[in-house]
């Protein structure tokens, strides 16, 4: 399967594709006369989309990914040979942006500078292309480069691999990269939503990789109050993130892109 159907197929599954399918098919069951499975499907629709919306689900989903890989405090986090970077986190300088402007998950350039700037490795590795469907811009790698120059990292202490278009590609190209160095200990770095996936898919490629997540969506709270159960957005974007995140890796696993045997060994 393409990347391109892959995408479209994925987004057919999470919440709001899901919802207009359901919707579409109850709109066929009305024209085949037959409303009751109408009515029915119109219920199935309003159910998804409204335990999808609340903060409730969305935290739930959201914190069980993140809290698989706890974070380790960065004074207590052992030096490695490299970080690894991955993309994701910039938008390209398209009009009418004049410039290359940061997005939500930009916190992971911000975590490899301050990794670097705390001496815990040497060099970063960039990883981030463009998608075969995006034509202008430069690869995310060089906007990350940029980036992490006006933070301080020295230009000659950054390694790019501009050529990926997923998290698998991410992680075998980088894994070149960081064996020419002879890196043998990498310090992941990449959201904590996308940490589970990320982290199991640079084990399965040969990456002896350590976590360093950041960009927590979830953080302590106290009980869950009644607002939490009622339609919010932001909890519709969360829970759709985080199922994408479910569903990417049992798809990356069914691909052979993550050997679950490997990635849970590395853990422990």
């Amino acid at each position: 399967m393409s990347l391109l159907l892959g995408k479209l197929a994925s987004r057919l599954v999470l919440p709001l594709g899901a919802t207009l399918a359901l919707l579409a098919a109850a709109l066929v069951c009305l024209a085949l006369r037959r409303p009751r499975l109408g009515a029915a499907l119109v219920a199935a629709a309003a159910a998804v989309l409204w335990l999808a919306s609340t903060p409730g689900v969305a935290d739930r989903l959201a914190r069980s990914l993140e809290q698989s890989e706890p974070p380790v405090p960065l004074a207590s986090l052992a030096p490695a040979d490299a970080v690894l970077v991955l993309g994701g986190a910039m938008k390209p300088a398209l009009p009418p942006r004049e410039f290359v402007e940061v997005g939500d998950p930009a916190d992971r350039v911000l975590h490899a500078a301050r990794l670097f700037a705390a001496g815990k490795a040497p060099v970063v590795v960039v990883s981030g292309g463009r998608l075969p469907w995006q034509t202008r811009g430069e690869p995310e790698a060089r906007a990350i480069e940029a980036l992490l120059v006006t933070l301080g990292v020295p230009r000659d202490a950054i390694v790019l691999e501009d050529a990926s278009a997923n998290t698998h590609d991410n992680c075998v190209r980088s894994r070149e990269i960081l064996a020419a160095r002879n890196a043998r200990d990498v310090l992941l770095v990449t959201s904590a939503l996308h940490m589970r996936r990320a982290l199991a898919t640079c084990r399965s490629a040969g990456i002896d990789a350590r976590p360093a997540p950041t960009d927590y969506q979830v953080v302590e709270a106290g009980p869950v109050a009644l607002v939490d159960w009622f339609p919010d957005v932001n909890a519709l974007l969360l829970t759709h993130l985080a199922l994408h995140e479910w569903i990417g890796f049992e798809v990356y696993a069914a691909r052979g892109w993550i050997d679950r045997a490997r990635a849970e060994g590395a853990r422990h």
